[in-house]
């Protein structure tokens, strides 16, 4: 698959993933076998006034290449001029959130408030494509709610305005992230362009992952929730739409061996103030296939350091990770 002229290997992504979705994260994920990965949203007003927070969520390294930058935003000339700060800090794509239900952005008419507008998000990628040479792709949803599909309109739209390919969120925004998703309307996207379809929704192991790719038609599947202190789940999916045996489960000692890399990785991206703050999310989905996990979850609220943290996973998990 080529999105625009960018190259993915094989259709198992990682889904944009808002407050999990760092530099430290995605290239964990790629590490593990996803294709393409994205960064968490970035409010492009913010973005474009080159907000010091929101240029720290936009950190990448070239360990992640192929990665695609997502803002969101209501305002053509703002996602534009958002837009160019993402391919000048190296991005190879960037991606436009049409789909995020967090109340806050819809009450600002943003994010998958604009499934309602297909005119208007069409404005918004035509101008994005004009401002960036990387390609623009967009994630939206089924539509605002169940008795309003707008996926196809909005997606035909946006490939007339240029858009290099489009993920498909397989729930409305009035669903969230609540209830069975609808993997038939990827396929009516699929039929619909001819870009690159992403299909998300559902995702929570590697045979869901095949079974969309079958059932939907699309061109790759995008992992969300599904990698979240897994991310063998890309591995066992490619091997197994390779055609192989996918690899037997991680051990423990393989799974506290990676939770600490990442968290230890947070601590260098962020410092300990908030990398602590954010201990107790990054850490718990490691640790809900670990056993233990209420005990864990108790315990790592008083950690106060890396070191007390390696302490406590090595005390809780008995499995030699910190030789």
């Amino acid at each position: 698959m080529k999105i625009g002229p960018v190259a993915i290997a094989h259709p198992i992504t990682l889904a944009p993933l808002e407050e999990h979705s760092n530099v430290c994260f995605r290239a964990l994920m790629k590490r593990f076998g996803a294709s393409l990965v994205c960064s968490e949203r970035v409010d492009a007003e913010r973005l474009a006034r080159c907000d010091r927070r929101a240029l720290r969520l936009l950190t990448t390294s070239p360990a992640e290449s192929p990665q695609a930058g997502q803002i969101s935003g209501r305002h053509p000339m703002v996602m534009a001029a958002a837009a160019r700060v993402v391919e000048a800090l190296g991005f190879r794509m960037v991606d436009l959130n049409f789909d995020c239900p967090v109340r806050r952005l819809l009450l600002r008419g943003e994010g998958g408030a604009l499934m309602a507008h297909p005119i208007a998000v069409a404005r918004i990628v035509a101008q994005v494509v004009q401002a960036v040479s990387v390609p623009v792709t967009l994630k939206i949803r089924s539509g605002p709610d169940d008795s309003r599909q707008t996926a196809v309109e909005v997606a035909r739209r946006a490939e007339e305005a240029g858009a290099a390919a489009v993920s498909v969120h397989a729930r409305s925004v009035a669903q969230g992230y609540a209830g069975g998703p609808d993997w038939e309307v990827v396929g009516q996207v699929k039929q619909a362009v001819k870009i690159p379809v992403i299909g998300s929704g559902g995702i929570r192991e590697a045979a869901d992952a095949l079974r969309f790719l079958r059932q939907s038609g699309a061109d790759a599947v995008a992992i969300g929730r599904g990698c979240l202190g897994n991310p063998w789940i890309f591995q066992q999916t490619r091997a197994m739409w390779c055609g192989g045996a996918p690899p037997p489960p991680p051990s423990r000692q393989e799974r506290c061996r990676v939770m600490l890399q990442l968290v230890e990785d947070e601590f260098h991206l962020y410092g300990a103030t908030v990398a602590l703050r954010r201990l107790p999310r990054t850490a718990g989905y490691f640790a809900q296939f670990l056993g233990d996990g209420s005990e864990f979850h108790t315990a790592v609220r008083q950690v106060r350091s890396l070191q007390q943290f390696r302490q406590l996973v090595h005390k809780l998990f008995r499995q030699g990770v910190l030789q």
